[in-house]
């Protein structure tokens, strides 16, 4: 009986209703992400597991030997051989150049450029190919002017290393 006296346009009822309807509604999300989640993860683990059935008959399997293939020589390459220069073992600070950096710095002498002399004798291509190499990260570098101040270095020509470099911004020729 009492259920018939209460009037469902009171408040107390419909926020009673609300909460009711509410609780439901999260009840079924939560029984449903529950449901989706675990098939997710058993499919993963049956994955997971196919992958390692995969991988114990791969390293059952002989190591393939791989036949060298010939290099065609088409007369196109030329050997070029590296002048050697008495100073060639002196390691100087090649960041003094401007757009050089202490990376930059570092790959040119794992390529045994270490000293303003053989940068000065370096082509710009070549050292783009080096910096290419490097990765995506240093193909932005420009280093057409980087001989020019090296042999400017070299040559002991500071005043007009640092004239230039007033006019260069980060190795660039600025027009």
């Amino acid at each position: 009986m009492l259920l018939l006296q209460l009037s469902p346009y009171s408040k107390p009822v419909a926020i009673t209703e609300i909460v009711i309807i509410l609780a439901g509604a999260a009840l079924l999300g939560y029984i449903l992400a529950r449901l989706i989640m675990n098939s997710r993860i058993r499919n993963l683990k049956e994955e997971v597991d196919q992958r390692k059935i995969e991988l114990v008959e791969c390293r059952a399997l002989p190591e393939p030997v791989l036949a060298a293939k010939p290099v065609a020589n088409k007369g196109a390459l030329r050997t070029v051989y590296p002048v050697e220069e008495p100073n060639a073992g002196i390691r100087q600070d090649l960041k003094v150049i401007e757009g050089i950096g202490p990376k930059i710095e570092e790959i040119l002498n794992k390529n045994g450029i270490n000293n303003y002399s053989r940068l000065a004798n370096m082509p710009p291509v070549r050292i783009a190919a080096i910096l290419k190499g490097a990765g995506p990260r240093f193909q932005l570098h420009d280093p057409t002017t980087w001989p020019r101040q090296a042999s400017l270095a070299n040559e002991g020509k500071w005043k007009e290393l640092e004239e230039l470099k007033l006019i260069l911004i980060s190795g660039r020729q600025v027009d």
